[in-house]
């Protein structure tokens, strides 16, 4: 789903996703239904008794509910920032913080692999959440016993959800927090990739034990989350292999001499042909000048009517502006590229000269035959995305 910002800090930009949108409606409604169920606890934790009865009359709950899903939303803010501005201490660059269904999520430019500043990293966020809870808990000695027990009550609960959160996110579920410092300790003493290897394993245990209590005791969102946590778990620690296997291999390594490519006025069935000739799925696109202005594929030929093949030219149907690299450019940024990108390959090129471009099946032919890791699908490339960072 899309995210839109709404604002920076830090310089942090700020994003919102449209399924936290589609999802704050139904917290406010959860929130509104137990109020009941959080009035014990409440009371036990303000030093202010209050009547919970009386906040379940008229729209009381759902004043409560918003106010409480709005400083829950709030806390997970706080909570990103916390690994965020812990991140920027050790120069990791932070490229956004996206609040979601699933609360939120610090994006960094790479995910540390030195053990102890991703350790550092991690526990930033759930401390945060704690110092959150114990700002919340000492404001109730704060309010005036006079004041709105709407009030007491939506601080008192804000305290509880928040250390809830704090200790939930200690889990060694990774990619959670509580994982991500279990593969640090890991890590400490063992190579990075094993350690991943294990923290993923244990963290797909955890997000299946989440689905089947989320199942069992008819809470689909902790189904959900996780649901989540396993399918993240897999994927991270299928990155973290790839990045390892690519470390020091570049995109030169992997390109074939190939400068081959079609001038944008070509017409699309001329390119067909071509492509018939040479048995090739796309190529890199220049002008009259000789400079890369796109690429074209398969895919958008199909997309042209059979009887406008002969009036319709390269350019009408090709992606502008393709991804490009240079031969020094790491393979696992190639990969990254690819993921990213809306063509299906990289354009290659040194000194502003074509040398060839770089493909989902090039790149997994690579692996697959010289590092010797056995069979690899094409769409490979397809499930590296560049590291989403900390939740």
């Amino acid at each position: 789903m899309r995210s839109i910002t709404v604002g920076s800090i830090f310089d942090i930009p700020i994003r919102i996703n449209a399924s936290l949108l589609l999802f704050l409606p139904i917290l406010v409604w959860l929130i509104a239904g137990q109020i009941e169920l959080y009035g014990d606890v409440v009371n036990a934790v303000s030093p202010t008794s209050i009547e919970v009865e009386p906040l379940t009359e008229g729209s009381n709950p759902w004043i409560i509910g918003v106010a409480g899903a709005l400083g829950l939303f709030v806390g997970v803010l706080l909570h990103e920032l916390g690994h965020s501005v812990t991140a920027m201490r050790y120069g990791i660059p932070i490229a956004s913080i996206t609040l979601w269904i699933f609360g939120g999520l610090a994006r960094m430019e790479d995910l540390p692999e030195d053990w102890s500043i991703e350790f550092w990293v991690a526990l930033a966020g759930p401390a945060t959440s704690l110092g959150i809870a114990v700002v919340c808990y000492l404001a109730l000695f704060a309010i005036p016993s006079s004041a709105p027990a709407m009030l007491i009550f939506v601080v008192a609960w804000l305290a509880v959800i928040n250390l809830t959160l704090a200790i939930f996110n200690m889990l060694p579920a990774f990619p959670m927090d509580g994982g991500r410092i279990f593969r640090a300790l890991l890590a400490s003493r063992r190579p990075y990739v094993e350690a991943t290897s294990i923290a993923a394993k244990t963290g797909r245990f955890f997000g299946a034990a989440m689905v089947v209590l989320g199942i069992l005791n008819l809470a689909p969102l902790l189904a959900l989350v996780g649901f989540f946590v396993y399918v993240a778990a897999g994927a991270e620690s299928r990155v973290v292999a790839l990045r390892d296997l690519l470390r020091d291999v570049s995109a030169g390594d992997l390109l074939r001499a190939d400068s081959t490519a079609v001038d944008d006025d070509l017409t699309v069935q001329r390119l067909l042909e071509l492509m018939l000739e040479d048995r090739r799925s796309g190529y890199p696109v220049v002008d009259a000048d000789g400079r890369v202005v796109g690429i074209v594929s398969l895919g958008a030929i199909r997309t042209v009517p059979a009887a406008d093949r002969s009036t319709t030219v390269v350019a009408d149907v090709m992606s502008p502006d393709p991804p490009t690299a240079t031969p020094e450019t790491p393979a696992f940024e190639v990969l990254e590229l690819l993921a990213t990108s809306e063509g299906d390959r990289v354009v290659v090129l040194e000194e502003g000269c074509l040398l060839g471009t770089l493909d989902n099946e090039s790149i997994a032919e690579y692996i697959d035959l010289v590092q010797g890791i056995g069979p690899v699908a094409d769409d490979a490339a397809t499930e590296v995305r560049p590291p989403d960072g900390y939740v």
